[in-house]
């Protein structure tokens, strides 16, 4: 028993201090990009430095301005979705992008069942799964 508690403590401490230096490295990169760190993610800090090595502006202010918080209207639809949606023959407004590309991937394939599975919409309906008999449960129950 002394053993087990003694192996938690350590797993505790070692987190914590795993924790810690996340905090730290985070803190860190915030100051030498002269940014609030409580304002950014560690994946947005990563990706301002990123940019700023880049020179890439748009970015860095795409971050900035938090505009990658903001949630794109859902007619909206991407160049690249609807470029792939037209190489496919299909409205993109209609399709995700998932399903866009899983489609394009089955055609590739010559899986033309699978394609038109997902295109006819049936791929988006939610399947009841049918009940698992468990020991004891009677034929009559």
């Amino acid at each position: 028993m002394k053993n087990i508690v003694i192996a938690a403590v350590v797993a505790l401490t070692a987190s914590a201090g795993i924790a810690s230096a996340e905090g730290a490295g985070h803190a860190q990169l915030a100051q030498q990009l002269g940014l609030n760190g409580a304002d950014f993610t560690t994946a947005e800090l990563t990706s301002i430095d990123e940019a700023r090595r880049d020179g890439d502006n748009s970015t860095v202010n795409y971050f900035l301005n938090h505009d990658n918080r903001v949630a794109a209207p859902a007619q909206e639809v991407s160049a690249g979705k609807a470029q792939l949606a037209a190489q496919l023959g299909v409205d993109p407004s209609k399709y995700t992008l998932a399903e866009l590309v899983t489609v394009d991937s089955d055609l590739r394939d010559h899986n033309a069942q699978d394609a038109a599975f997902i295109l006819s919409g049936d791929a988006r309906h939610e399947v009841t799964p049918l009940p698992v008999p468990y020991l004891g449960q009677g034929r009559d129950q």
